[in-house]
């Protein structure tokens, strides 16, 4: 889509620092606005995707109108959040309805916004465990609520690591359409990148600047080439090196990591020194011929899951954390640590969003032609 018209518009809710957005903006979209309650994800956003309009508001208060910018609105994604998923026997046989359930208000007001603004598709990204909540009852509410007001829609289980991104993440997507056209059509196929190989962490971060404990910058050099196609990439558009750095643990805890080969964890530890964790993954060293588990928002403080470097003895670091979400290099997280460890955990994937985008834009770009054929064959038939 490179040199081409973005001809299709989209709104981005609950975007968090817009991992959705740069994705879908990579695929060819033009991200009209995005609305991040957040103050300070709302920042790191707007210094991300400075032509994007930012409403850092209660979005149950959002003017729609304004949301818009006055434009046609074709695509609307986000994850809202559903806080109150999981509701009472008592209340699903009194047949209940999650969407009026007051934790469910954010919820509401995506449904709503699509509701007003009609695009022609939407998607929503959610942990997985949504599709099984109440045996089922709250995604087949959630299709009757969109069914409703004329879309068609499927979810399905994406992983992460089939579409060229270093981690074993999976999230379900919703994805909606009025067009009168199978939603299952949407949906990416599965890519292999690289020598016909998933992605690994030695892939993804390798070329980053060894640190010990509690070493690096928030701006610094380069100090190794990259080596893999992955690296090339996510370094394309960056000469510096942001967000690269560790954080510092006690004594105790680099001791126990000394003892800590890849792969292992707590549970491989002499019995007098595991910790106490509620975390199966804790003290988890990665390796480096594999992917990553999940990145979370924790992904700093090794005892509570599989985040500890594949050869140093530390946790990873924002950057090495924000490559193994599949963020390029220029993309600059601000704020403070917690703030960080949430943009990057809580973020869908860049180069996820991207195939996402792609396969939706490609739809679109034949119903759009096909209109555009059709329009001119009657002017014709009108000379």
């Amino acid at each position: 889509m490179a040199g081409k018209k973005k001809i299709f518009n989209v709104i981005d809710l609950f975007s968090g620092v817009g991992g959705f957005s740069k994705g879908f903006e990579q695929a060819g979209f033009n991200i009209v606005s995005a609305v991040e309650f957040n103050k300070s994800i709302a920042n790191t956003y707007t210094k991300n995707h400075p032509n994007v309009k930012m409403f850092s508001q209660d979005i149950i208060n959002i003017d729609i109108k304004k949301l818009s910018q006055n434009k046609k609105i074709d695509i609307i994604i986000g994850g809202p959040p559903c806080q109150g998923f999981s509701m009472s026997g008592r209340r699903i046989r009194g047949n209940g309805k999650f969407i009026d359930d007051d934790r469910n208000q954010l919820f509401y007001q995506f449904y709503k916004i699509v509701k007003n603004l009609n695009p022609k598709v939407f998607v929503i990204e959610n942990v997985q465990g949504i599709l099984n909540l109440e045996n089922g009852k709250i995604k087949n509410e959630i299709f009757n609520l969109f069914n409703s007001i004329g879309y068609d829609l499927k979810v399905k289980v994406l992983k992460a690591s089939d579409y060229g991104v270093p981690q074993q993440r999976k999230r379900a997507f919703f994805i909606g359409n009025n067009l009168k056209i199978n939603p299952d059509l949407f949906y990416p196929k599965k890519i292999t990148t690289y020598k016909n190989s998933y992605v690994s962490i030695s892939d993804a971060i390798m070329d980053l600047p060894v640190l010990n404990n509690g070493e690096g910058e928030f701006e610094t050099q380069y100090t190794k080439k990259p080596i893999s196609e992955y690296q090339k990439a996510r370094r394309k558009k960056s000469n510096i090196l942001y967000n690269h750095i560790a954080s510092s643990h006690d004594e105790r805890i680099i001791k126990l990591l000394e003892m800590i080969k890849p792969g292992q964890g707590r549970n491989d530890l002499p019995k007098n020194l595991r910790t106490k964790s509620i975390h199966s993954g804790s003290f988890g060293r990665m390796e480096l011929n594999k992917q990553s588990y999940t990145i979370t928002t924790r992904f700093d403080t090794p005892s509570v899951g599989r985040v500890v470097h594949p050869l140093q003895n530390r946790a990873i670091t924002a950057r090495e954390a924000a490559r193994l979400q599949s963020f390029d290099d220029d993309f600059i997280f601000y704020g403070s640590r917690g703030s960080i460890g949430i943009q990057i955990g809580n973020a869908v994937p860049p180069i996820l969003a991207k195939c996402i985008g792609e396969q939706i834009n490609e739809i679109l770009i034949k119903k759009h032609l096909n209109k555009e054929i059709k329009n001119n064959n009657f002017q014709l038939k009108l000379l």
